[in-house]
């Protein structure tokens, strides 16, 4: 991981080791300036064992969720980044065509679309001898590279997309060489006229081995020449007009394991010489390749001056030299920062619950200790000196703590990233664990700074004791926020939201808006309680105010406004403390009602009433440990809200797939021009089995939005026939005005030239709720995808690099979010082949099957029928369902790590639980002496807990139940299909498990107060 944030992790490192490294030495010299305060800060740490671990579990959350989240991050930069390299090999810069690979869709080889384009054998000699004076360069080689469907004789299993290479031994100097499971390495130029050597991937898809015999079309170029403007997918479909040639028959020589690049994993080598005189190019490449010195990942680094060395030869052979590993480098790191910042992200409730809690516990701890405090007061210790105890004894807690949470949230993160090569198990991509020292250290830092921040704050209040109520043990005063800092407080709370209602209008930001709506809230009810008006009814008035104002199915914010990820945050964060104000202020409602509802039983009412009693007299910390266990709960909970209500889309196959069956793709190289005919003649096909057959072809263009002083992008368009826009079944978000039906949008992109409709993911949206990602390929602004209508002079300038043609398409609509096979534009088939000169050819295939029909078996007859062709065929139904079982696998990944954060809440009831005991041991005796049994106070004890946290548990269920109402119906705005949905299944397994771990933290606590006995208890309080 390179980034974070945008900031280079290696600069963020080395600022916070500066931070860190600051902070230490001053903590190091006022020890030694201060020797008795930091003795008497060291020996707190053993006193209590059981409650310095709990002390340090609490504090390590924050450090090990970094750590985790880092930890992902790091994993998955890898293992994108071994994939990447895995089909780039040696090769660091790859020259060919200016018009090749225009689409952007693959990061080497050519699309299935189109041949790559050839050029003079001789460049690769030039371009070697440009760079022989770069140290770096390792080695320049001609390739040949086609990519054409493969069948085996013996089985007549096929693959549709086999890279076919073709190689010069002679050149291959610094490049992979071809070698097999066990070491050995082929040589090329000892294959026989007809044999070939096959990747393992490729022989175990095709179920042959050495020895065997496979099939393959290189059709040469057509002999006469095609008319000026004639691109070469044009090209090919005038060659596919002829008699198919046929296929030739191959001898695999040998398997090779690894070497053969840059290809995909299918792939097959040859003479370099022997398939240019196949394919009718010889003396001819499509590619030329250059390799570095040094292992894969530093070899990109010398990019930059190749590139450069290369010009000349490049402007005069119309050529461009792609640097290929680093752009693969460079994408490998975006995702795996993406994923990085989803976990950090959807971290944040738990890491403000971490916060909390450290707030808690050196509050606590100053209580405890408040006898001892005021006595070493009283001797002469001053405010500063016990600050900086505090501060002694926080920094231990904390250095302890980020240590060991930096290195367990690596543990963390190993198991994180087991369960998301589950997600991605038979997809191909492979996950390989990593780590660095460096996030490692960024992790530690970061739960350093954090935790210590929060030490010196609640140090410093912790130092503002009164020595006389220290020493007596009496209560300090509550002044209603009547201090100077209240009053502050209370009046620089409403201004700073109206300050940020009105940047939120400016900026159109739903967030900002909101959030300062709800400090004027929060701040009207402090103002209150300094003019004496009781708490009750100005906290619970503002919390009711703050739920309606989140909660009502009505937004006040005005219409237009951009909502970011930030808003779901701020919603809860301002939902909790609403629902904790309501709840805490209300507590002799909420006792009375316990009482009520579970009096009857004999022997209880004393028993629930000091089991409930003891947490509503301590409002503050019952306060800060409902609102830890709620945060958590409220962010799982709507997680699963919104989980279940997205997969109630996964379950309506016609709608995502546009009302089709079957998705197929044909190689290029023998495309079949006319499925509908074709079908009446393949064996083993019912025909009556499809009903309709729609076809796709695509072009690479360069586009751009017209009116724009844009650059243009290589962009993918696609054109399909009346087969496909006749029986699509895709609704749009909007269209321009002229059209009132779907229906009608997809006539007129039959009918009317230089018309296009655009998916989703290209419009601009309000709705800001992605991640950091790659933008769109295709930029486009002056409107919205949630607009009524577009605009009428929304237009696409498109042009064919190879024809030299120009078309502005109009763009007449936004396809639904919904529409997960229809990517990118598209257009009729009719103006891309006028754009192209020539008709294209297929490059996929859509069937609709007849009701009853088995798409399974209409699948395996597809591929039988069409082997010679390539075709692959897939299930849309089945790969909708494993495409939903992988998204779920990883947002029950992502609610398991936000599950992290209950830890905190535990935590939290640990450490009361057990001051508790300290704190309450002459009321302990006290009960004892009037009659309580063992098991009654330890029973009193547990329920005390269990009434924490089951109402910190059902409080926050309860929000995060109300919240995902509106945010599933925005999203049902967006993805028709969308339903509110009660997982019942999550709902139960989150409460469960907290309020067992609650129980489990407690029950050592609880046991040790049943164990007090009276006269040791008045003893203790004499």
């Amino acid at each position: 991981m390179e980034e974070l944030f945008g900031i280079p992790t290696t600069q963020l490192m080395w600022i916070l080791l500066a931070v860190f490294g600051v902070g230490l030495v001053l903590l190091v010299l006022s020890a030694l300036r201060n020797r008795v305060s930091f003795r008497m800060a060291a020996r707190n740490l053993p006193r209590r064992r059981a409650q310095t671990g709990l002390v340090i579990l609490g504090l390590m959350l924050a450090t090990m969720l970094f750590s985790a989240s880092f930890t992902t991050g790091d994993t998955l930069t890898n293992s994108l980044r071994l994939q990447a390299l895995e089909n780039l090999g040696q090769v660091d810069v790859e020259v060919r065509a200016e018009s090749q690979d225009s689409s952007g869709g693959q990061p080497f080889g050519e699309t299935t679309a189109e041949r790559a384009s050839y050029f003079d054998q001789g460049v690769a000699d030039d371009a070697r001898e440009r760079l022989s004076g770069e140290d770096r360069v390792a080695g320049v080689a001609p390739l040949a590279r086609e990519t054409v469907p493969v069948t085996a004789k013996g089985t007549d299993l096929s693959e549709p997309t086999v890279s076919v290479l073709g190689i010069e031994e002679g050149s291959m100097r610094g490049f992979d060489r071809l070698t097999t499971g066990s070491g050995e390495t082929l040589g090329v130029d000892d294959l026989g006229k007809n044999e070939v050597y096959l990747s393992a991937d490729a022989a175990d898809g095709l179920d042959v081995g050495k020895g065997d015999v496979v099939q393959t079309t290189l059709a040469p170029a057509p002999e006469a020449e095609p008319a000026a403007g004639t691109n070469a997918a044009a090209a090919a479909a005038l060659a596919s007009a002829a008699p198919a040639p046929r296929p030739a028959e191959l001898t695999v020589a040998g398997i090779y394991e690894k070497g053969a690049n840059p290809s995909s994993s299918s792939s097959m080598v040859m003479p370099l010489q022997r398939l240019q005189e196949r394919v009718g190019e010889e003396g001819r490449i499509n590619s030329v390749l250059v390799t570095h010195d040094g292992p894969a990942v530093e070899g990109a680094l010398g990019t930059k001056d190749t590139v450069d060395a290369l010009g000349p030869v490049l402007r005069e052979n119309d050529l461009k030299a792609e640097p290929v590993k680093k752009d693969a480098i460079e994408d490998a790191d975006t995702n795996g920062e993406t994923f990085t910042s989803v976990f950090l992200l959807f971290g944040q409730f738990s890491v403000a619950a971490g916060v909390l809690l450290i707030f808690l516990i050196f509050v606590m701890l100053a209580a405890e200790r408040k006898h001892e405090l005021g006595i070493a007061r009283a001797v002469g210790m001053r405010r500063g000196h016990l600050m900086r105890m505090f501060a002694f004894e926080g920094a231990l807690y904390a250095v302890i703590a980020s240590a060991i949470g930096s290195l367990l949230g690596v543990g963390v993160g190993w198991l994180m990233v087991r369960v998301i090569g589950e997600a991605f198990a038979g997809s191909g991509f492979e996950i390989q664990f990593a780590t660095s020292p460096q996030n490692v250290v960024i992790a530690f830092c970061l739960g350093m700074v954090l935790t210590f921040a929060v030490v010196l704050v609640s140090s410093w209040r912790v130092s503002r004791l009164n020595v006389v109520r220290a020493i007596r043990d009496i209560p300090e005063p509550d002044r209603k926020g009547r201090s100077v800092k209240g009053v502050l407080l209370a009046l620089f709370t409403p201004v700073a939201g109206a300050l940020l209602i009105l940047q939120g209008l400016q900026a159109e930001q739903m967030g900002l808006y909101m959030l300062g709506l709800s400090l004027v809230v929060v701040g009207a009810a402090l103002v209150a309680r300094i003019l004496r008006v009781p708490e009750r009814v100005a906290f619970t008035a503002a919390g009711i105010l703050l739920l309606a104002l989140w909660l009502a199915p009505v937004s006040l914010a005005p219409e237009g406004m951009t909502e970011g990820i930030d808003l779901f945050f701020i919603s809860g964060a301002m939902i909790v403390l609403a629902g904790v104000w309501v709840v805490i202020y209300n507590s002799e409602l909420l006792l009375g009602a316990i009482v009520a509802l579970f009096g009857w039983i004999r022997g209880m009412p004393p028993v629930l009433r000091a089991a409930v009693s003891y947490p509503m007299q301590s409002r503050f910390r019952t306060g800060m440990i409902l609102a830890m266990f709620s945060l958590v709960v409220f962010t799982i909970v709507t997680m699963s809200f919104i989980t279940a209500a997205f997969s109630s889309i996964f379950e309506d196959t016609d709608r995502l797939s546009g009302g089709f069956d079957i998705r197929a793709d044909a190689g290029y190289a023998v495309p079949i021009a006319n499925m509908n005919d074709a079908l009446k003649d393949a064996e083993g096909v019912d025909e009556g089995d499809i009903t309709a057959v729609g076809t796709q072809t695509g072009l690479p263009v360069d586009a751009k939005q017209r009116g724009t002083d844009r650059e243009p992008e290589g962009f993918f368009v696609q054109g399909v026939d009346a087969g496909y826009t006749e029986n699509v079944g895709y609704d749009f978000k909007t269209t321009a005005k002229e059209y009132d039906t779907s229906e009608e949008v997809w006539t007129a992109l039959r009918e009317e030239e230089n018309t296009a409709v655009i998916s989703a993911e290209l419009a601009p949206t309000r709705s800001d709720t992605t991640f950091a990602g790659p933008p769109p390929s295709l930029e486009l602004s002056g409107f919205y995808g949630e607009d009524a209508t577009l605009p009428d002079d929304l237009f696409v300038t498109v042009e064919d690099s190879q024809s030299g043609r120009t078309r502005d398409l109009r763009v007449i609509g936004v396809l639904e979010d919904s529409a997960f096979f229809a990517s990118g534009m598209l257009t009729s088939k009719a103006t891309l082949d006028d754009l192209a000169g020539s008709p294209l050819p297929a490059q996929g295939y859509q069937f609709r099957l007849a009701d009853g029909a088995d798409a399974g078996a209409v699948v395996k007859d597809l591929e039988k029928a069409f082997a010679e062709n390539g075709l692959q065929a897939v299930s849309v139904e089945r790969e909708i369902r494993d495409g939903s079982a992988s998204q779920g696998l990883f947002n029950n990944l992502l609610m398991g790590f936000m599950g992290l954060g209950l830890l905190v809440g535990i935590a939290a009831l640990g450490v009361i639980a057990a001051r508790s005991v300290v704190e309450r041991r002459q009321q302990i005796g006290m009960l004892r002496a009037l009659g309580f049994q063992r098991g009654q106070v330890r029973l009193a004890f547990l329920i005390e807990s269990s009434f924490v946290a089951l109402l910190g548990i059902g409080l926050g269920v309860a929000l995060g139940a109300a919240l995902s109402v509106g945010i599933v119906d925005s999203f049902a705005e967006q993805f028709a299909g969308v339903q509110y949905t009660v997982p019942w299944t999550t709902l139960g397994v989150i409460v469960g498990l907290a309020y067992a771990a609650s129980l489990l933290t407690t029950f050592l606590p609880a046991r040790q107060a049943s164990k007090v006995y009276p006269a040791e208890a008045l003893r203790y309080a004499e």
